[in-house]
């Protein structure tokens, strides 16, 4: 496998169209997030693999055995030590419909288990994006400002959340948005753009267990929605375990719709 250079990222564009909902990607071949894109044939692809941080996307022909041994070797030679250098302990990785049958050969040095996920996406453009919350709670930004208030408890929280899906806080800041909920001196909620690219980004969202069902992450998937229109990025994306009911349920509260169900493997590395 030979990996390819930015300027060579566009040729691998039509490999990953049936992944192409995932917006990792094109943040990737866009040079908006800092992955590695390998090849079978620099000149002429037929097989790719592209990854950041803890996800993973095989896609084009999978049916050459020397082609999946390969890929095999790329993943144990330098994903898996790319990963573990950036401090993350498990894989999640998405095959197209015709590696899928491949995948668990690909990845067996990681006993891989095969769950759903689910995808959804909402066109923001008109409508009201007025965030309501509980009495006693308030919003407010994630930003320098926030950072820098030390006298808000779980501000951790929120900083291991802005470096999960970028290199850095400052890189989170300069191109990402986020917004949290305050109760007290203490944030319990939290919603935060990921791999914004153009007119689209994704949403990571969480609340504080103790003070879940209380309509938060509504609120702040909200506030985080109201911001991003006035950004000009209306494709909001959302992508979840096939079994997380909460998520599930605040995704569909804030309109979003189900446009992919797909297998993916998660594992983790070796200790």
């Amino acid at each position: 496998m030979n990996e390819l250079t930015q300027t060579d990222f566009d040729k691998v564009r039509p490999l990953f169209a049936p992944l192409a909902h995932h917006l990792t990607i094109d943040a990737i071949l866009s040079g908006l997030t800092p992955g590695q894109v390998w090849v079978d044939d620099v000149a002429v692809p037929q097989t790719a693999v592209c990854w950041y941080g803890h996800r993973l996307y095989l896609s084009g022909r999978a049916d050459d055995p020397a082609t999946r041994r390969a890929c095999a070797r790329l993943l144990a030679d330098m994903y898996a030590p790319d990963a573990q250098a950036r401090g993350k302990a498990a894989y999640i990785a998405h095959g197209s419909l015709a590696w899928r049958a491949y995948m668990p050969e690909v990845l067996a040095a990681w006993e891989p288990t095969q769950y759903g996920r689910l995808y959804y996406r909402l066109d923001a453009r008109g409508r009201d994006w007025t965030p309501r919350l509980p009495d006693g709670y308030t919003l407010r930004p994630v930003d320098a400002a926030l950072l820098a208030d030390a006298t808000l408890t779980n501000r951790e929280w929120v900083t291991e959340e802005m470096v999960s899906e970028r290199p850095s806080i400052a890189d989170f800041l300069a191109k990402s948005f986020g917004w949290c909920v305050q109760h007290g001196e203490r944030i319990v909620a939290w919603c935060m753009s990921e791999y914004n690219t153009g007119h689209r980004c994704e949403l990571g969202i969480a609340t504080d267990e103790a003070q879940q069902r209380k309509g938060l992450a509504t609120g702040v998937g909200t506030a985080v929605i109201r911001h991003a229109l006035a950004q000009n990025v209306y494709d909001i994306g959302w992508d979840c375990w096939a079994n997380n009911l909460p998520s599930i349920a605040t995704a569909e509260k804030l309109g979003l719709r189900r446009v992919a169900e797909t297998a993916v493997w998660f594992g983790f590395w070796p200790r």
